[in-house]
């Protein structure tokens, strides 16, 4: 498994000799913070707002409902 230089394409391999090249994305930061919200169906901890969002370590970052 190896990442091109350009972290755009992610190449994987298997012992039966097969190959595959896998095109990766990334959100942007606001967007990530959308999914997760949406995921995790409440507002982030005090804990994980410390440890994934520098600078944002007090305050709502999901809204409610």
């Amino acid at each position: 498994m190896a990442f091109s230089p350009d972290g755009r394409t992610l190449a994987t391999g298997s012992a039966g000799m097969t190959a595959r090249l896998w095109t990766t994305g990334l959100l942007d930061p606001a967007e990530a913070i959308r999914a997760v919200c949406r995921r995790v169906v409440r507002d982030l901890t005090q804990d994980e707002r410390t440890a994934y969002l520098s600078g944002r370590e007090t305050g709502h970052v999901c809204p409610a409902g």
